[in-house]
């Protein structure tokens, strides 16, 4: 009794490798949407947490913070090529007290509309 050769031949193994580089292809470019969706909205909770943590830092400092609309400089660090633009001022008292404002947080992908709530700086976010 012969037993046949043990083990796989090139074409089998070619042919494999051939099934698996397209399944690859299929799945590769969703999942890096995906990771990147991930990934930037995981930046915009650390953009609108930084916000929330202002009243504290301006109570630290034992200074004022106010923006005016056309000067958005707001104190947080935002990812490259992200804008924090202040649509109505921005103020935080020396005590930490937070006046109503809205913004506008432009990312890479998304323009996503924010609610500052006085007096906490609570940040919602505005659907569209």
């Amino acid at each position: 009794m012969s037993r046949g050769p043990l083990g796989y031949t090139l074409l089998e193994l070619v042919v494999v490798m051939a099934i698996l580089a397209m399944a690859t292809a299929l799945v590769a470019p969703p999942s890096y949407r995906m990771i990147q969706t991930w990934q930037e909205a995981t930046e915009v909770q650390d953009v609108i947490e930084q916000i929330e943590r202002l009243p504290g830092t301006v109570r630290a400092r034992g200074k004022p913070l106010a923006t005016d609309a056309e000067d958005s400089k707001v104190p947080v660090d935002l990812p490259q090529d992200w804008t924090l633009r202040m649509e109505t001022p921005l103020r935080i008292l020396a005590n930490g007290a937070c006046s109503d404002a809205q913004a506008t947080l432009i990312t890479a992908q998304q323009s996503i509309e924010l609610r500052i709530q006085a007096p906490f700086c609570r940040v919602q976010r505005i659907e569209p």
